[in-house]
């Protein structure tokens, strides 16, 4: 049981952490992981779309 008290006690050391932090803090801090994240269709399907995106952009340019 001493594992479910450990579990326990870090999340609320973490819900603490993040209910002292001022409010726009929090805003700054979701809004960078926000830009951060790579595009919806890279991450549901790999590389692929990025790699057709690509050559039907040169395709068109010429």
């Amino acid at each position: 049981m001493a594992a479910g008290n450990d579990v326990i006690k870090y999340l609320t050391q973490k819900l603490v952490r993040y209910m002292d932090e001022p409010k726009a803090v929090r805003k700054e801090r979701r809004i960078s992981k926000k830009s951060e994240r790579e595009p919806l269709l890279t991450y549901l399907f790999g590389v692929v779309p990025m790699g057709l995106g690509l050559a039907f952009r040169r395709k068109r340019k010429r």
